[in-house]
């Protein structure tokens, strides 16, 4: 009796360990069936979202993607920067060694061309390239130095060394035109003059908009100046006025 007792409530006990185990495979096979629905209908809906794989992304969705470090190496463009430098160091060298050489080995062909021109039309073509020099730096700047202004800047930066080469530019050059050039040095006078003025005129240009920067409040209607628009049409007055002041004042002291 005892045995059969015994031998009743193990079968019982090893039924009921059967019916929980199947119970569990259930459930589990039932989680498992519930996450692949739910994978797969996340694949499905993340697959409609995406955009198509032809599709180029957009600077902001690169910049998304990156660290800060990344943006600014990708930002700094260093065999841009050493380009730019060699390629200013000729313009500033190789001009000027051009003109220069000119003034003092073809001294003769100079001093005709020279004669022939007004000294006033002298003043206005070098006061132009030395202005136009400037204006394409501010562009490049303002532009993120994109290639083009940054091209015209290194092209007018040119133009004006020879210039100055040629019409032998310094401290005191008076004399030196006069030197070299003798009766026609009026001319070579006149475009050292135009290039002066130019200077000038950016320095008290930029004197008056650092002064408006730090004097005019932002609530002050002088603050507009400050804008890039009319900051432009200020620089643009200063120069004309510095041009016409050379012109009729100044130079009256070379020709």
């Amino acid at each position: 009796m005892a045995d059969g007792q015994r031998t009743s409530s193990a079968d019982g006990t090893t039924d009921g360990k059967n019916d929980v185990d199947t119970s569990n495979a259930k459930a589990q096979r039932t989680a498992v069936t519930a996450e692949e629905r739910a994978a797969a209908w996340d694949a499905s809906g993340s697959a409609t979202q995406q955009q198509p794989a032809d599709q180029p992304l957009t600077d902001e969705q690169i910049e998304a993607k990156l660290s800060y470090a990344d943006i600014q190496r990708r930002k700094s463009r260093p065999r841009f920067w050493l380009l730019f430098l060699v390629s200013l160091l000729v313009a500033l060298i190789a001009p000027y060694g051009i003109g220069r050489w000119l003034a003092l080995n073809r001294t003769d062909r100079l001093v005709t061309m020279l004669s022939s021109i007004d000294p006033r039309g002298i003043a206005l073509l070098s006061w132009s390239v030395a202005v136009f020099c400037m204006v394409s730096l501010f562009m490049a700047f303002l532009d993120n130095m994109r290639v083009k202004w940054t091209a015209a800047f290194l092209v007018f930066l040119g133009c004006v060394q020879f210039i100055s080469g040629f019409c032998l530019l310094k401290t005191r050059f008076w004399f030196s035109t006069y030197a070299v050039y003798g009766s026609a040095a009026g001319a070579a006078n006149a475009a050292n003059v135009g290039i002066l003025a130019a200077a000038v005129g950016l320095a008290v240009f930029a004197v008056l908009y650092v002064v408006i920067l730090i004097a005019v409040k932002k609530t002050s209607p002088l603050n507009v100046l400050t804008e890039d628009w009319a900051a432009l049409i200020m620089f643009w007055t200063i120069e004309v006025a510095a041009l016409l002041i050379s012109i009729f004042s100044i130079l009256r002291m070379f020709a």
